[in-house]
């Protein structure tokens, strides 16, 4: 039994949390949007036209992005409490599951019905490993004694047990080279903090068709607080992780939005809140360059559910302008880049522009985005430029006369330890 399956009981017997929940956005990242649910305490999976469906315990319905209601995909005969859910890549269903008794069924998205699968006893999260086959974390045997990772296939229910793990059931999400990760925590309640980790399943080990257990999975991240989904980017590789702690009474003391590299470095901290559960964390290519880093350009958005609301957060890119002093003097000045660190300011001759950016790996973790050729772009001197409490920085320059309109500046920005974590916008003069 999971968290999410004791909230959902405790929903219907405790007061609404308190107007006081707040939510922070950190450095290098911006909310850019929040959704009511449209379906309040449903649980939903994002289509990829960006159409959801959400399950309310009753009901399977279909909303657009913007939270209209379309249609009604599927309607049960009694109330169940909600459990996994995931779309199929093949574009055509749904796999729904309740954890009143635990029966799972596929939903098709064209309206023509539901098909029961498998009975799978406090199912709590599902990923699909291909088309018409999913994998569903749910504690078979009951509370306190391991959870298993099932392959279900959603053609014709039949089912292969592929893990079974200590701890309650956690969240599960597949990585693009097939690897399998998943959300552990204690059956202790409430999870005391940082009893969470994040584990990797290597994709030979998944398909290798033995049983797996805690021994076989990579521990990639401990000492977080209780998983409750896990989201892959699918240009790096990068995991986003929702976590939350509560007390006993299920009131949540904090909650946070994690980013955690391939290797398992926790890389940053996306957002936290307080009072409110977080939840069904998703990753979409929106469109441009970026990956979901902190200071990209935009291309992958996050999606969440933070109490009863569904929130987008995308990176925010630091802009950059060159701006006259007065005279011949001049200055080149970013905002937005990160509080206390640094910029490193390169330039190069703005004949060579493209006008739209090529992005490249380099030796950083991170995709660097230039208009420039590589070859072309040049830095000024070895020393760095520091940034302000609010991430402002200030390059001044002196122009003789005979530089307008041939340069182009970019910074390419640290933390407060050094390291680089991304790239300004261009700037030319």
């Amino acid at each position: 039994m999971h968290l999410k399956t004791l909230a959902a009981i405790a929903a219907f017997c405790l007061p609404l949390l308190p107007a006081s929940a707040q939510e922070s956005v950190y450095p290098g990242f911006l909310k850019s949007g929040s959704l009511a649910n449209p379906v309040p305490w449903s649980t939903y999976v994002t289509l990829g036209d960006g159409s959801r469906v959400h399950f309310d315990g009753i009901a399977v319905t279909h909303y657009s992005a913007s939270g209209t209601y379309l249609n009604t995909l599927h309607s049960f005969p009694a109330f169940s409490y909600v459990g996994a859910i995931a779309a199929d890549p093949a574009g055509d269903s749904v796999l729904v599951g309740e954890s009143t008794i635990g029966d799972v069924f596929r939903v098709e998205l064209d309206g023509s019905g539901a098909t029961f699968l498998v009975n799978l006893p406090f199912n709590y999260s599902a990923a699909y490993e291909a088309p018409g086959v999913a994998v569903v974390s749910a504690s078979v045997c009951g509370w306190a004694c391991g959870n298993d990772l099932v392959r279900v296939d959603t053609h014709s229910g039949a089912t292969v047990t592929i893990a079974h793990v200590s701890g309650p059931s956690g969240p599960v999400a597949f990585g693009g080279s097939g690897d399998l990760y998943y959300g552990s925590s204690v059956d202790d309640f409430p999870a005391p903090p940082g009893a969470g980790a994040i584990w990797r399943f290597d994709a030979a080990a998944v398909g290798s068709g033995a049983l797996l257990g805690d021994g076989d999975a990579t521990v990639l991240c401990s000492g977080i607080d209780m998983a409750s989904s896990i989201a892959v980017d699918p240009l790096l590789g990068d995991l986003v992780v929702t976590t939350n702690l509560t007390d006993a009474s299920f009131n949540v003391i904090a909650d946070s939005v994690l980013l955690i590299r391939p290797d398992g470095e926790l890389k940053d901290v996306v957002a936290s809140g307080a009072g409110e559960y977080r939840s069904h964390a998703e990753l979409r290519l929106s469109g441009g360059p970026g990956h979901f880093r902190a200071h990209q350009p935009l291309g992958v958005t996050l999606t969440s559910q933070w109490g009863d609301a569904i929130h987008s957060i995308d990176p925010a890119r630091p802009t950059a302008t060159v701006v006259s002093n007065g005279g011949n003097s001049y200055s080149f000045q970013i905002t937005g880049a990160e509080p206390d660190g640094a910029m490193l300011v390169t330039y190069g001759d703005s004949a060579f522009h493209q006008g739209s950016e090529t992005s490249y790996q380099l030796s950083f973790d991170f995709l660097f985005h230039t208009g420039l050729p590589i070859n072309r772009i040049r830095r000024v001197g070895q020393f760095y430029m520091p940034c302000d409490a609010s991430g402002s920085a200030s390059f001044p320059f002196w122009d003789g006369g005979n530089l307008a309109g041939t340069l182009v500046f970019q910074g390419v920005i640290t933390d407060s330890q050094g390291g680089f974590v991304g790239s300004t916008e261009s700037a030319f003069h």
